[in-house]
């Protein structure tokens, strides 16, 4: 399995072009970002955020997954719930966005063969 799964991550890293990891990577930014500063966003701003993001996740990331339909089931069970989560629950709220931005982490180095990063403090 781990040889195979090898394969086929690097033939599919090398059918994604580069406009297409580019727009990926932000999709992660954009996540990671928001799961940092939502406490210090308003109602208003924390619920544009969510609805933005749910937005882009279901959109950005592709209908149907090659090697990890586990992973894209995941997420959308996950982007579900954050779309549906009060907005002043600060902590349900947070913890939805750290998972959602581990689970297309995951979900783009198993399908893309995107490198995974550690997060850091930028």
């Amino acid at each position: 399995m781990g040889a195979s799964r090898r394969y086929v991550t690097l033939t599919q890293m090398a059918a994604i072009d580069a406009l297409r990891q580019v727009e990926l990577q932000h999709l992660v930014t954009e996540l990671r970002r928001a799961a940092r500063t939502v406490r210090a966003q308003t109602r208003v701003e924390r619920d544009t955020v969510r609805r933005t993001l749910a937005e882009a996740v279901q959109t950005d990331l592709e209908p149907q997954a090659r090697t990890d339909p586990e992973g894209l089931a995941a997420i959308r069970t996950w982007t579900a719930a954050l779309e549906a989560v009060d907005v002043g629950d600060l902590d349900v709220l947070q913890e939805l966005l750290y998972g959602i931005d581990v689970l297309v982490r995951v979900h783009l180095w198993r399908e893309a063969g995107l490198p995974l990063e550690v997060p850091s403090s930028e």
